[in-house]
Formats: C-alpha cells, structure tokens, sequence
C-alpha cells in the first residue's frame, strides 16, 4: 500500500508542478498584472465569495461518495445517476442562494453579471470533482491525476492566446472567467469518457427516490464540514473587500500574497487527495495504518516546513520577483500566510485521517470553533490592520483547527504517529529556521540567500536521518 500511495503521489505531483506553476504563475499573475490591482480585486473578492455557499452544490456527496467506493467498488454504476440528479438540484439552489445574498448586499449590475459566471464555474467544477471521485474511490489515480491538471492545461492555452496571441480580443475580467467555464466543460467531457471506458456506469436511468434521500443525509455531515472550511478558509478573501475603505484595491494586494499561499498549498491538498481513499480501504480491511501515517506525516511536514521558513524571511525579495507594487503590505502578509501554509499541512494531514477514520461531526465542531475565532479575529485585526489583519486572522483559525485536528487523531491512534518522528521534525524545524536566519544575517536579505536556505534544508535532513540515502534507493528501485 506505500507502495501505491508513492507511485501515484509522485506522478500526480508530477503533473501538477508543470502545470500548475504555469497556471499561477504565468497565467494568473500576468493577469492580474495586466488588469491592475483594483481589477482583479474585484474578480478576486467575488470569485471568493462564490466559494462561501459552495458546499450547497454538493452537501458532502463527493466526500462521501470517495469513501464509500472505496469501501465498495460495485457502488458506482449504483449511486452515479443518482448523484447526478442531486447535483442538478442543488445547483439550483446554490445559485439562488448566492444571487439572493449577492443582491442583498448591494451588488451592482456588473457584479452581478460575473457573478452568474463564477457560479456556473463553481457548479462545473463541482460536477467534475464528482465524477474525478468515483476514479479515485476505484484506486484509478493516473486517470485521476491527469483530470487535477486538466482543467487547468486547457484555461493556460485558452488565456495566453487572450494574453499575447494577437487576437485583438481584450482582456476582462469576464473573458478570463468564461475562458474558466468552457475549460471545465471540456474536461468534464473528458472525465465521463474516462469513466466509462472503466466502469459501467448509466446516466439516464430511472431515478430512486429512497437512495437519493439517503444519499443526501449521508452526505450532510460532509456538506456541513466543507461549509464551515471553507468559510475560515476564504473568508478573509471577502471580508478584506467588505471592511477597508479602498476595498477592490486591497483585495488585490491580499490576493498576491494569497496567490502564493494558494500555490503552495496544492502540495498538501493533493497529498490529501490520495491519503483519503487509501486510508479509508486500509481502515476499512482493519489495516495497520501506522508505516503510511508516519511516511506521510514525513512526506508532507518537511516540504511544507522547507518552503514556509525561507519564505517568511526573505518575504520582500520572494513578492519582488512576481510583483512591482504594494510588495511592501503583502510581503508583510505573506509572513502570517506561510505560517498558516505549515497550519494547513497539518489540517490536510489529521483532518483526512480522522475523514476516513469517520470522525466527521468531530471535524465540524473543530471547524465551527475556527469559524467564530476567525469572524471575531476579522472583525478586530482587519478595521486596524488592512490586509495584514486578514492575513493574521487566516494564521489565528488554521493553527486553532489544526491543532485541535492533530490533538484528537494523537487521543484516538496513539500509536499511529511515531513519537521519535515527531521529535525529529520538531528538530528539524528549529534547526532548520536558526540556519535560515545565520544565512540572512551572513547573506543580506536578499533572493540568493533564499535559494541557499532552501538548498541548506537538505543538510538538515539528512543531518537527523529523516531520510536516509539508503531508504531513498530503496524506495527509488520499489517504484
């Protein structure tokens, strides 16, 4: 089994280091270059506020129908028509929803407009993590990973050729998110095609009530879940808009900032991805799950600890090389956002695990408890701080959930996690940052020094033996 959760962790990361990189990096920033700060601010606030009711698109199905294949496999052709009618519904609902409380708070014609696009995104997107979870509960990872990615290679073509293709279209807002809505269409026909050439599934059948309704109250404890997530996770995205005075432009500043944290958190969430159905088969066999916990509480805390030291310190010379305005605010809060980077690790870590261990409502209290720290850390910090608030409030509700996360998978599986692990990886991460801050005094605040700490982290690794070169070779020639 780590085997497959290596192999497969590795080709999915492959693909998503060429193309994601390209996506926020190449694309999205030139973007928001292209349309300034005050621009994308504005598509950047109501993208985020999209994402606040997107769990009504869902109610946790997807989550759920990922674990229960897993579990078992004949479920899919079963529950796949079916799903599908409960998606078309709550899509409805979400919009109304989101439209409702759009007009509510004032929202201009023009918001309203894009709006309507980023919702039928969200529903897109929705359909296409639906259909990605049934290849994922089947343990079909490589038609999985290459979907993660799909979406995205599409929209990087379609926006360079907007960019600088010569086609005397201009760049909007707009045009940047239906460049969105017709990627996840094709892709969503991709994905189908995938999925039936392997499983039988039926899209037109005659639906069954009895499943549908027990479908939807298996799925509430999940739909609850990714609610109260998302709402201490992209809150502040919103909120940043709502509470400054200039607020477009200072959603604009905090999304660069953001944009990095964003980025580097795809790492995580893609370690999650796959941790979650094999966890759930392994849980679900009575499987010890104690060599994979610990491999992977290695594989993902020393990579995101790796990046987030470095970018907390050299925080001016990193937001210098994407960007030439407001990098003195958002390098400020790019310091509080890698904090949180190394918060969500954690989250993606415990938090799946106590997923497949079936400790959802668990989770929701954790998150609820996040949600209302979070509104009242918004509510003070952002008024006084700006931007730098919104990054600090985001730090304050990810370290309180994960936490708490880790605290009750320790209390449950006490002896799933090493405690010689996690004493090498405190180590490492106090070792590692008093080297960062040697080489900055030696070095200048400067980007060589950031490139010489990150290389300096293999020292350290290897220094404590948190990989060895043998375990290397080994795993290398177990590929």
């Amino acid at each position: 089994m780590r085997k497959l959760f290596a192999t497969n962790l590795i080709f999915l990361l492959l693909l998503n280091v060429v193309v994601k990189p390209l996506w926020i990096f190449a694309i999205d920033r030139n973007v928001q270059i292209v349309l300034g700060a005050q621009e994308y601010g504005f598509y950047f606030a109501l993208f985020n506020f999209s994402l606040l009711f997107n769990f009504l698109l869902d109610l946790g199905i997807t989550n759920f129908n990922n674990r229960e294949i897993s579990y078992n496999p004949q479920l899919v052709s079963q529950q796949f028509a079916n799903v599908l009618v409960i998606k078309l519904v709550l899509a409805f609902v979400y919009f109304i929803v989101t439209m409702g409380i759009g007009v509510s708070l004032g929202f201009g014609k023009r918001h309203i407009v894009l709006l309507v696009v980023l919702t039928l995104n969200q529903f897109l997107a929705s359909l296409l993590l639906f259909i990605r979870s049934n290849l994922n509960g089947l343990h079909l990872f490589k038609a999985d990973s290459v979907l993660s990615v799909m979406d995205k290679a599409i929209v990087i073509v379609l926006v360079s050729l907007l960019l600088w293709g010569n086609l005397n279209i201009q760049l909007t807002v707009e045009a940047f998110a239906l460049s969105q809505t017709l990627a996840y269409v094709v892709a969503i026909f991709i994905a189908i095609w995938l999925l039936q050439g392997k499983y039988s599934i039926a899209i037109y059948r005659e639906f069954d009530r009895i499943t549908i309704v027990a479908l939807i109250k298996k799925g509430l404890p999940f739909a609850v879940l990714v609610l109260l997530m998302t709402l201490y996770g992209r809150l502040d995205t919103v909120m940043v808009e709502r509470l400054c005075p200039d607020g477009a432009v200072s959603a604009g500043i905090y999304a660069q900032a953001f944009r990095l944290f964003d980025a580097f958190n795809m790492y995580s969430y893609l370690f999650a991805a796959l941790m979650l159905p094999i966890f759930s088969r392994m849980m679900s066999h009575r499987e010890d799950i104690t060599e994979l916990f610990n491999f992977s509480f290695n594989l993902i805390l020393i990579p995101v600890v790796t990046i987030a030291v470095p970018a907390m310190i050299y925080n001016r010379p990193v937001m210098s090389i994407l960007y030439h305005e407001h990098i003195d605010v958002s390098a400020k809060a790019l310091v509080f956002l890698m904090g949180s980077f190394v918060s969500v690790g954690l989250s993606y870590l415990f938090g799946t695990a106590l997923t497949a261990m079936g400790k959802i409502w668990l989770l929701c209290r954790i998150s609820l408890g996040a949600v209302i720290i979070s509104l009242v850390a918004m509510l003070v910090l952002i008024p006084r701080f700006g931007v730098i608030g919104a990054a600090m409030a985001n730090l304050v509700a990810n370290a309180l959930a994960s936490l708490l996360q880790a605290f009750f998978f320790i209390h449950s599986q006490r002896k799933a996690i090493s405690k010689t692990s996690v004493l090498k990886i405190s180590l490492y991460i106090v070792i590692y940052t008093a080297l960062a801050l040697m080489i900055q005094y030696f070095m200048g605040n400067s980007l060589t020094g950031f490139l010489i700490t990150l290389a300096s982290s293999l020292l350290v690794v290897f220094g404590l033996r948190l990989f060895t070169i043998r375990e290397i070779v080994n795993f290398a020639r177990g590929i």
